[in-house]
């Protein structure tokens, strides 16, 4: 994936929330077409250069979706289609009354195709098309489940599923281009100069309000708080690397162990998940791709929340820790430090890249 080098750091960024504030959009996140209700997303807000608010916005929703359950691949591809088909404004389309008295922000005519996308009635509701979180949803359903999709040449990626006139074989619909996907080819440089702006905008904490707070009372020499237990409704392999993860506090921190008696913040969270039976890849940079996308808003305990750390970045996380419930999380700091619980408050003061639901 040279291009990727040339627009943005690999890695993925599942919650990209927060900037300069942060909104709750109706939608959903990492469902099916036949589960796609309104549910709160992270989505940061602010301008962007050469777009309305509106645009903005939408770009914004657009990248937060996407590269939680696609990565930045996910999001650019989502981002090039968007520009293609609406310039990221949601339409209605006089050709679909039930669209007519739904939020938009210009209107199209093309056949019965609606919002962002322009996704025709197949492919959901007028509602569910014409919704900037599920629309997205609906689009990377499709995308990541078309074969090959990660490797290929993201505008062919983009064609394969979308299936505009652009197919390669020249008439005056396409403007005789034989080239596959060319009419997102060419949204591909705007596409990554808007998911840069968007990865590199200042963070601000805001998201994850349901995570709850860490339990009132005195804390173990290593951050436990004394009336901490498992989460119930964890899963039974969640609890088992929860239960491992803690068995560890108080272990030394050592750049490169993997235990049992030193640990760094990736081999960590190796061991833990090793012990319900789950093997992860060994770094923080595989990690952040291990697992499902998830988000501080619907963060379970297990999970893995990817922060840039001492030596990276939003786009490409430098430190692992894991997700305890109740407003806490386990990991290994530094060189000098040990294992030991912080609160997910203080964890995820610099930002959040990723949040990586295991099992």
């Amino acid at each position: 994936m040279p291009f990727l080098k040339l627009v943005v750091p690999l890695g993925a960024l599942a919650v990209l929330g927060l900037i300069f504030g942060v909104i709750l959009l109706g939608g959903v996140t990492g469902a099916d077409a036949s589960q796609l209700t309104p549910s709160p997303v992270c989505a940061s807000s602010g301008p962007v250069s050469g777009l309305s608010d509106a645009q903005a916005q939408n770009a914004r929703t657009i990248v937060a979706v996407a590269s939680g359950r696609g990565g930045d691949r996910g999001a650019l591809i989502s981002l090039m289609v968007g520009l293609a088909e609406s310039q990221l404004r949601v339409l209605s389309n006089p050709n679909v009354p039930a669209g007519l008295g739904l939020p938009a922000q210009g209107a199209g005519s093309d056949h019965d195709s609606l919002g962002i996308f322009q996704q025709r009635a197949g492919w959901g509701s007028a509602a569910q098309r014409m919704d900037p979180v599920v629309s997205t949803n609906l689009f990377v359903d499709a995308l990541t489940s078309s074969p090959g999709w990660a490797t290929t040449n993201p505008w062919e990626s983009a064609q394969t599923v979308q299936r505009s006139a652009f197919d390669g074989r020249p008439t005056p619909t396409n403007h005789y281009s034989a080239v596959y996907g060319e009419n997102y080819l060419a949204q591909l440089g705007r596409a990554s100069q808007i998911l840069n702006t968007v990865q590199t905008s200042r963070p601000a904490l805001g998201c994850g309000a349901a995570t709850g707070d860490p339990p009132p009372g005195p804390t173990d020499a290593y951050g436990l708080p004394s009336g901490y237990a498992i989460p119930a409704a964890s899963t039974p392999s969640a609890r088992s690397a929860i239960a491992v993860a803690l068995a560890q506090r108080g272990k030394p921190y050592l750049w490169g162990a993997v235990g049992p008696d030193r640990y760094d913040c990736s081999g960590l969270m190796l061991r833990a998940w090793s012990a319900a039976g789950i093997q992860l890849d060994r770094t923080t940079q595989q990690q952040v791709t291990d697992g499902t996308g998830s988000s501080l808003t619907r963060v379970e305990p297990g999970d893995l929340i990817l922060i840039p750390g001492s030596d990276g970045s939003l786009a490409a996380p430098g430190h692992v820790g894991m997700y305890l419930g109740g407003g806490l999380v386990v990991h290994a700091p530094h060189t000098g430090d040990v294992v030991r619980v912080v609160t997910l408050s203080s964890y995820t003061a610099g930002g959040v890249s990723a949040v990586r639901h295991i099992g």
